[in-house]
């Protein structure tokens, strides 16, 4: 299994599906999105280690739920953007865990053309789900403020945040 770091800063990985947790370990990742349609084996349950999210998708010419999808990927914007590093994987590691990641990178101030192209730059194979390529290159940068104070404080904030930009 490869982990494929995104980001210039390290905080956004994308990867298929995890079979061996000391590589999640090495990276110092904290928050995992599985999109895969199964659990992850060996999930480790140490209290206060990791923040799994499960939004299992179909990898089809269809999308998912999108106002689902926004809001994963603006928590996982928020996170990056706090500090902590976040994994996106899926069984491949090619299309759904990129959409998710795609989005991501455009609340963190990317476009969705620049963020399909550093996707595909960091990750061959990357995105030839063409439905999922076109929503993400159709996005615009949306950057959330989420500033370095966020990973100190509750998690009300986080999610009074995410609410904040649903409203927007």
């Amino acid at each position: 299994m490869e982990i494929y770091q995104l980001d210039a800063k390290g905080s956004l990985f994308i990867s298929p599906d995890i079979d061996d947790w000391s590589k999640v370990e090495e990276r110092d990742i904290c928050a995992i999105i599985d999109m895969d349609g199964d659990l992850d084996l060996g999930v480790p349950s140490v209290p206060n280690q990791y923040l799994y999210i499960y939004f299992p998708i179909d990898d089809a010419l269809t999308l998912p739920d999108l106002e689902k999808l926004h809001a994963v990927a603006r928590m996982g914007a928020l996170l990056a953007g706090s500090g902590m590093k976040v994994l996106s994987h899926c069984g491949m590691g090619h299309n759904r865990c990129a959409l998710v990641a795609g989005l991501i990178l455009t609340y963190m101030g990317l476009s969705g053309p620049e963020a399909v192209e550093l996707i595909r730059s960091k990750r061959q194979g990357a995105l030839y789900n063409k439905a999922f390529a076109a929503y993400i290159a159709a996005q615009p940068a949306q950057p959330l403020d989420a500033g370095p104070q966020m990973a100190a404080q509750p998690a009300e904030v986080l999610l009074r945040a995410i609410a904040n930009q649903d409203s927007q």
